[in-house]
């Protein structure tokens, strides 16, 4: 595999708890209260499913997204124990690196450059360049044509099933990064921790 393209929440970085630590904030300012295992979960399928469940308002989605923005804000989103260390060796096999997120650019570029990520990476895609949310093809089409990728040597690798579907839909491979058993995907590989995407990279 030449190319890797990376989810960042929940696959990157351990950004979850953070996010949901903003969520349940942005919903007790409003008088609301949530169980956090459930308000995690949700979040972590879409931020669209939390919202319904919770009938989330827009003054409370800024709210969540002001929070979130606070990066002092506890539990602090971190990279995974072995991604820097993934990426790194990946880039001295002479991979390439692209960054696919929902998240937006200043925050995405605030943590890749404060833990020494974003150097490794080619190009990244954000929430402000308008593409159609995953599973939609779209962004992934649009860095294997502007950086001239073979789809045969490319994966799409992210911790939700949208992430998969996305690469599959643009004719890349899709990874699934899960601690879950029994997991139903359209993924070609499933991996429960970043390292392990060394030895894929080494069979495939």
């Amino acid at each position: 595999m030449q190319n890797y393209i990376w989810d960042f929440d929940g696959m990157l970085f351990d950004s979850y708890p953070h996010i949901t630590s903003a969520f349940l904030k942005a919903l007790y300012e409003s008088g609301k209260e949530a169980d956090y295992d459930e308000a995690k979960a949700l979040l972590e399928i879409t931020y669209a499913t939390a919202y319904e469940r919770y009938n989330v308002t827009e003054e409370e989605k800024a709210a969540f997204r002001s929070h979130e923005h606070n990066y002092a804000l506890r539990p602090i989103a971190l990279p995974f124990e072995n991604t820097v260390r993934t990426i790194e060796e990946l880039f001295s096999r002479g991979k390439k690196h692209f960054l696919y997120t929902h998240r937006g650019r200043e925050s995405s570029q605030y943590y890749l450059e404060k833990h020494g990520l974003a150097r490794f990476f080619t190009a990244f895609v954000d929430s402000s360049m308008g593409f159609l949310s995953k599973p939609a093809p779209d962004a992934i089409n649009w860095i294997c044509e502007t950086y001239n990728l073979d789809k045969s040597e490319t994966v799409m690798i992210g911790d939700r099933e949208i992430d998969v579907l996305s690469g599959k839909n643009a004719g890349v491979y899709g990874c699934l990064f899960t601690k879950k058993e029994n997991v139903e995907t359209a993924a070609d590989f499933i991996i429960d921790d970043i390292i392990q995407v060394l030895k894929l990279d080494e069979n495939n």
